[in-house]
C-alpha cells in the first residue's frame, strides 16, 4: 500500500502529531493580561494616594484669638535683636591667641629662581653645565670656559632635552662633548612633590617622566669620596631648575624639604640655586626667549630661519610642493595653511603660526653647523638604559646656523594732515602750469582782435 493506513496501530507511549498541544499564545490573549496588569497597578497607585494622611503645614504665625498676643511677639522680635548684635559684636572683636614661645619676626623674603654663576663658581667644587642639546653653541660660553679653568674646577656636561631630536644628534653631540669633560645626556622636568605623595603608588608615573639622573648620581658617589658641592650652572631657559628637581627627586629628596644646599649623600651636598651664564645670543632660543616680541614681527623672523633653512628639509617637514627658495618659501606656506589676507597671502599669519609651532614643541628642530657625516659615538649602556625611552629615531628641521640676522623694519606712523600737505616743487610746477594758461589766454585774445 502506498499510503499509511489510519487503523496502523501505533507504539505505546508514541503520541500523534496532531494531538501535541502548542505552548505559544495568542496575541490578543497577551495583550488583554497586559491591560489587566496596567489596570491593577493604576488602583493601587490610586488607594495608596488615598490612604496617606498629608501632614498639615504648622504655620508659625500666632493666631489672634490667643492671649498676651503682642507680648509674645515683643519678645520674639527681642530674641532675634540679642542673637543679631551678639553676631556683630563677634566679628568686630576677635579673641587674643595666647602665645607662649614667641618666634622673633623675620621678613619672609622669595628664593631667588637663580643667581650669577660666578657665585655658584666660588661656593661648588663641581659644576653640571646644563646644555640645551636643540643648539649647542648658543649655550656654551668660551669666555666662562676659560675662567672655569683657571679656578681649577671640574666640569660635567649634561644635554638636556633630548626627547626633541633625534638619536643621531644626540650621539653626535655626545661624541663632541665627550672629549672635552665628561658628559651625561637627560631629560628633565619639574614637578612639585608634597611628603605625601611619596606614599601614593602614581609616584611611579610621575618618576617615569624624567630619565638619565641615575647615572650622573652613581657617576658622582663613585669618583668624588670627599665632602664636595655640586653647582647647576647655564643659559636662560635650558632647564636648569628641572636638573636640580629630577636629581633631588632620584635622591628621595622634595621640593619642600629644600633648603640652600641638599645632601645627596654623606659626601656629596647639591646647591639647590642655579647659576645663570649672562651671554648675548642671536639665534633661534633667543627667538623663543623672546616670543612676546618677536610675534610683532613674524614675518621678519621666518625670512631669516629660511635662509638656514635647505629646499629639501622644508618641503619634507612641511609638505610642500617645488617653489623657489628661500624667497618663495613664505608664500608656499600660506598656500599650504590656506592663510590669505584681501585675497593675497598673509605672510604675517604664516609668521605667527611657525612661532607658535616652535613654541609648542611641535615643530622638533636642532642647530647644527658641521658637517652632516660627522661620527657619532655610542652612549653607554647603563645610561642608554635609563634614557632609551625617551630617544627618537625620526627626523627633525635642520638649521645651519646658530645666528639669525633678523632684520626688523619699524613702520612709521603717519601724522595727521599728511596727506593734505603739498611739497614746494608740486606747488611750483602747479604755479608755471597755471602761467602758462595765462600765456596761452591772452594769446587767443590777441588773434580774436
Amino acid at each position: 500500500s502506498s499510503g499509511i493506513n489510519a487503523e496502523w496501530p501505533l507504539r505505546p507511549g508514541v503520541k500523534a502529531f496532531n494531538n501535541k498541544e502548542s505552548k505559544r499564545m495568542t496575541c490578543h490573549k497577551k495583550y488583554k493580561i497586559r491591560k489587566k496588569v496596567r489596570e491593577h497597578n493604576k488602583k493601587l497607585a490610586k488607594t495608596l494616594k488615598n490612604s496617606v494622611t498629608k501632614k498639615r503645614k504648622i504655620d508659625g504665625k500666632v493666631p489672634n484669638l490667643a492671649p498676651f498676643k503682642e507680648e509674645l511677639l515683643l519678645e520674639a522680635i527681642q530674641q532675634t535683636q540679642l542673637k543679631n548684635d551678639e553676631k556683630k559684636l563677634r566679628k568686630k572683636t576677635k579673641l587674643p591667641i595666647i602665645v607662649t614661645n614667641k618666634k622673633p619676626d623675620t621678613p619672609k623674603v622669595a628664593a631667588p629662581k637663580s643667581v650669577s654663576a660666578h657665585i655658584t663658581l666660588s661656593q661648588c667644587d663641581i659644576l653640571l653645565w646644563v646644555i640645551d642639546i636643540r643648539n649647542v653653541n648658543e649655550c656654551l660660553c668660551t669666555d666662562f670656559d676659560k675662567t672655569i679653568k683657571e679656578a681649577n674646577k671640574t666640569i660635567i656636561f649634561l644635554l638636556n632635552k633630548i626627547d626633541l631630536v633625534p638619536s643621531n644628534i644626540v650621539k653626535k653631540w655626545y661624541g663632541i662633548l665627550s672629549t672635552r669633560a665628561p658628559t651625561f645626556v637627560m631629560k628633565s622636568t619639574e614637578i612639585i612633590l608634597t611628603e605625601c605623595e611619596q606614599i601614593v603608588p602614581a609616584l611611579k608615573q610621575v618618576l617615569a617622566k624624567f630619565g638619565g639622573a641615575k647615572p650622573i648620581l652613581a657617576y658622582l658617589k663613585n669618583t668624588y669620596t670627599e665632602a664636595t658641592k655640586i653647582g647647576v650652572i647655564g643659559t636662560k631657559t635650558v632647564g636648569k631648575s628641572c636638573v636640580v628637581s629630577t636629581l633631588l627627586k632620584c635622591c628621595g629628596r622634595t621640593k619642600a624639604k629644600r633648603s640652600v644646599d641638599t645632601k645627596l649623600n654623606e659626601n656629596l651636598r647639591l646647591v639647590t640655586t642655579p647659576g645663570l651664564i649672562e651671554m648675548e645670543r642671536s639665534g633661534v632660543l633667543n627667538v623663543m626667549d623672546n616670543l612676546s616680541q618677536y610675534m610683532n614681527y613674524p614675518s621678519q623672523v621666518l625670512v631669516a630661519l629660511s635662509e638656514h633653512i635647505t629646499k629639501e628639509a622644508a618641503m619634507f617637514h612641511f609638505t610642500l610642493p617645488h617653489y623657489n627658495h628661500p624667497d618663495g618659501l613664505l608664500d608656499a606656506l600660506a598656500v599650504r595653511y590656506n592663510l590669505y589676507f584681501e585675497k593675497l597671502p598673509d605672510h604675517a599669519a604664516v609668521g605667527r603660526l611657525i612661532l607658535k609651532l616652535l613654541r609648542d614643541a611641535k615643530l622638533k628642530f636642532y642647530v647644527d653647523e658641521t658637517e652632516e657625516d660627522t661620527a657619532q659615538a655610542d652612549i653607554p649602556a647603563d645610561m642608554m638604559l635609563d634614557v632609551k625611552r625617551f630617544l627618537y629615531e625620526g627626523d627633525a628641521l635642520r638649521i645651519t646656523a646658530s645666528d639669525l640676522n633678523i632684520v626688523i623694519v619699524k613702520k612709521e606712523k603717519k601724522k595727521k594732515g599728511s596727506d593734505m600737505d603739498i611739497d614746494e616743487e608740486e606747488e611750483e610746477e602747479m604755479g608755471s602750469e597755471e602761467e602758462g594758461e595765462d600765456d596761452d589766454g591772452s594769446n587767443d585774445d590777441d588773434e580774436m582782435s
